[in-house]
């Protein structure tokens, strides 16, 4: 599923962009308060980190007990080589599974929610890659309400025209 792949390596690439333009601020910028989904910088990339790997164990059949956000406790730059590790390894993951890996359906529980969930990979993975790039969008509004001037291009087909340039 060259397409999911191809999503995969995205969500890594833009990831790694924004995460390398706010590696460069202090953690007082990242932790200031700002109105979004989340209260801040670091509240916000730690929400990417544990959406990823939430859905990463969903997909290889575990259903979490807890949300990583709800538990961790470590620095700005722990988030930053977090987030980029699970979503190397979410892009390995996709690029080793074969096509009916993506139809078949897998159970799971919800953090919120009583029951068994049941979905197709395929549907799992769209709804993570687009989630991310709502988040990345207001990362790139808090910084530019907190004073950063200069972001990274992360739209999707930036990436497809540089990887048709290589």
């Amino acid at each position: 599923m060259q397409h999911l792949s191809d999503y995969a390596a995205y969500n890594l690439w833009a990831n790694k962009g924004l995460a390398d333009l706010f590696r460069q601020q202090s953690d007082t910028l990242l932790e200031t308060p700002v109105v979004s989904s989340f209260p801040s910088i670091r509240d916000t990339f730690l929400h990417l980190w544990s959406v990823e790997d939430i859905w990463y164990q969903r997909l290889n059949g575990r259903s979490p007990s807890a949300f990583l956000a709800s538990i961790f406790q470590g620095s700005n730059a722990d988030i930053f080589d977090g987030l980029l590790e699970m979503s190397h390894t979410l892009t390995e993951f996709v690029n080793t599974r074969d096509a009916a890996y993506f139809t078949t359906p897998l159970s799971f529980s919800l953090l919120t929610a009583p029951g068994v969930q049941e979905q197709l990979p395929s549907d799992m993975l769209h709804h993570l890659f687009n989630h991310q790039t709502m988040h990345r969008g207001q990362l790139i509004t808090m910084g530019r309400q907190l004073g950063i001037t200069s972001f990274p291009r992360t739209d999707y087909i930036i990436w497809l025209r540089g990887q048709r340039k290589s």
